[in-house]
């Protein structure tokens, strides 16, 4: 049923979120097409700065590859954030010392482009905490805005 319901979320993301300048074709006629590695590289990289600045535990420099705008989403198990500003004062309101935030790490397993401008990637976060670890899966709907790629969409 997760899977389930995962599909059907990136699916209406494919749909709804991103589109594409009409005037600049995608390489293919499929929905979803392959990420150019230097694309992928780039939201690891960024991804990579982010958890490290989790695990030494400054929020403003973990929400760097967020979208610094009201209409960033952050859509969680119990309801949808909106806005940078909130979803970072979520943040530290949900992790506010070391033992709740613990040490942050990433799998990857799915980077599709949606559009020239537009990333899915889904994967798999896990918190190794002494109070208990915590563990889940994510999608993030990247965009490239002003020539860097930011977060619009985040799924936890």
């Amino acid at each position: 049923m997760k899977q389930f319901l995962l599909l059907t979320f990136a699916l209406f993301l494919m749909t709804a979120c991103c589109h594409h300048n009409e005037n600049k074709p995608l390489a293919s006629s499929s929905v979803i097409t392959a990420v150019p590695d230097s694309t992928k590289q780039a939201i690891i990289a960024s991804m990579t700065a982010s958890k490290e600045a989790w695990n030494s535990g400054s929020m403003e420099d973990y929400m760097q590859v967020y979208w610094k705008s009201d209409s960033l989403q952050f859509m969680g198990i119990k309801s949808i954030t909106k806005g940078y500003h909130q979803t970072l004062a979520n943040y530290k309101r949900g992790y506010p010392d070391a033992a709740t935030r613990g040490t942050l790490s990433y799998t990857f397993h799915h980077f599709n482009q949606l559009s020239l401008d537009c990333v899915l990637v889904i994967g798999k976060f896990h918190l190794a905490r002494e109070i208990g670890d915590a563990e889940g899966y994510f999608s993030l709907i990247w965009k490239q805005i002003d020539g860097e790629w930011k977060i619009i969409l985040d799924h936890t």
